[in-house]
């Protein structure tokens, strides 16, 4: 997955998530974003502060869309 910088609109280096990244959602609090990666059965969180992706958490085959609730 690779960052856009909204204040300059140039890529960042890549982040490294699971297989097939295909959908993100992001807290209210604008601090993590969710990746869901059809390909690994996965859901990948990332500190949007430092763009650090945490500990990939199995979800089942083929994640779809994800939705945050408080």
């Amino acid at each position: 997955m690779i960052p856009i910088s909204t204040a300059t609109n140039a890529a960042g280096p890549p982040i490294n998530t699971g297989k097939n990244p295909s959908y993100i959602a992001i807290t209210p609090d604008g601090q993590t974003a969710y990746v869901s990666n059809q390909g690994s059965g996965t859901v990948t969180p990332i500190d949007v502060g430092t763009n650090t992706p945490g500990t990939p958490i199995p979800v089942g085959a083929s994640p779809g869309p994800i939705a945050i609730a408080p």
